[in-house]
């Protein structure tokens, strides 16, 4: 699951199921394959597919209007949230169209469809990623157009809501920073020498066994966003000075390919290894003795709240909502984004000086406990409601 699916799943599953009657429509794998549905049908939460998501603006778009409005037709909802900006623009016109046709006496969708309150919650705007120019330009004005059809716009980083105000995108007073949060009581981790064994059993021919090597890793989609072409290249520096270092990438997505010609280029095929997506793949963070996400894009990335829960050290880019969750060379630290030298510079200083590795995973754990509950965030957006 992506940044929006996991709020998604972890606020409704932390909403009193007795308080609140929840229905999740969502966008949906044409397999049938889809680990946000298949969540929530554990925890017996209502779901509905939508066919026509896209994450590029076109007619599915609009024809995705239509299904949303069918769906807020059918529940009658007294609160529309909506996560990601494709949701975000279709939900919020269909929802104000619902409302405002509800204040017809012809309607008769009652009172309480008048008071429809209609939330955005966006991760990090779709205008920052690395598109072409006039796709970005198309983003910022889908986010302005629809602004005026929702009440509240949430953010999960302070970074995320002064680029909004930034952007005019809507009134400053209209934009609330409300941070991820995590359960330390909830999370899970397995024993760091169990978890080695099992992504030993993932690569192919390996030659020795991993448990010999320090383990460098990153849980992430293959997405550009995520900048793993520049983890790689620094792959290939620290290589030249430290071949008992292993590279290992958890996560599946679009830039597989790219990113498996890069590793041949460079004769990293035995030091940089590609091995798909794992259902709750945070439960293997301990194999890693260093975390690293090299994003170029990001909101408050969830990730990193698990890395800093798995008491592992952190390298990470300075961008986004990134340095409000890590303090530079207290906690973790911090690069600058598409710069491989600087990436492979902080993971050796990470590795080579262990006691400031150790007490920068410390004060993460502790940054969690202070401020990072699961408890906050739901406690915030249901004072929204």
């Amino acid at each position: 699951m992506g940044g929006a699916q996991r709020f998604l799943y972890e606020l409704v599953t932390h909403l009193n199921q007795e308080k609140y009657d929840i229905s999740v429509a969502a966008g949906y794998s044409p397999t049938g394959k889809g680990e946000l549905f298949g969540k929530l049908n554990v925890k017996n939460i209502k779901t509905v597919k939508i066919r026509n998501f896209s994450n590029m603006p076109g007619i599915k778009n609009f024809l995705a209007f239509f299904e949303i409005l069918g769906i807020i037709i059918k529940t009658k909802p007294d609160v529309i949230y909506l996560l990601s900006s494709e949701a975000g623009f279709s939900g919020a016109i269909a929802g104000s169209f619902y409302r405002f046709f509800s204040r017809s006496p012809s309607w008769s969708f009652g009172e309480a469809d008048r008071k429809l309150k209609i939330i955005y919650r966006i991760g990090g705007w779709a205008f920052k990623e690395p598109r072409n120019i006039i796709i970005k330009k198309i983003y910022l004005w889908a986010e302005k157009i629809s602004a005026p059809f929702k009440d509240i716009i949430v953010v999960n980083s302070e970074f995320d809501r002064q680029l909004a105000i930034k952007n005019k995108i809507t009134r400053p007073e209209k934009i609330i920073t409300i941070y991820n949060g995590i359960d330390l009581n909830e999370i899970k981790f397995l024993s760091k020498e169990e978890v080695k064994k099992f992504i030993g059993s993932k690569i192919e021919n390996l030659k020795l066994k991993i448990e010999n090597f320090i383990l460098i890793g990153t849980i992430a989609n293959l997405y550009k966003n995520k900048g793993l072409d520049f983890l790689i290249l620094a792959a290939a520096r620290i290589k030249k000075s430290q071949p008992s270092w292993q590279f290992i990438i958890i996560g599946n997505g679009p830039e597989k390919l790219n990113l498996e010609k890069l590793i041949k280029n460079h004769g990293l095929e035995n030091d940089v290894f590609l091995i798909g997506s794992i259902p709750d793949a945070h439960k293997y963070l301990k194999a890693f003795d260093l975390f690293v996400l090299p994003s170029v894009k990001e909101g408050q990335p969830w990730v990193i709240l698990e890395a800093m829960a798995a008491e592992i050290p952190i390298v990470a880019t300075n961008i986004a909502g990134i340095p409000e969750m890590i303090e530079n060379e207290k906690s973790g630290l911090l690069v600058e984004p598409t710069d491989p030298d600087a990436l492979a510079a902080a993971i050796e200083k990470t590795l080579t000086h262990p006691s400031l590795a150790h007490k920068m995973a410390q004060n993460a754990l502790t940054a969690i406990r202070e401020k990072f509950r699961i408890e906050e965030m739901v406690k915030k957006n249901e004072e929204l409601f």
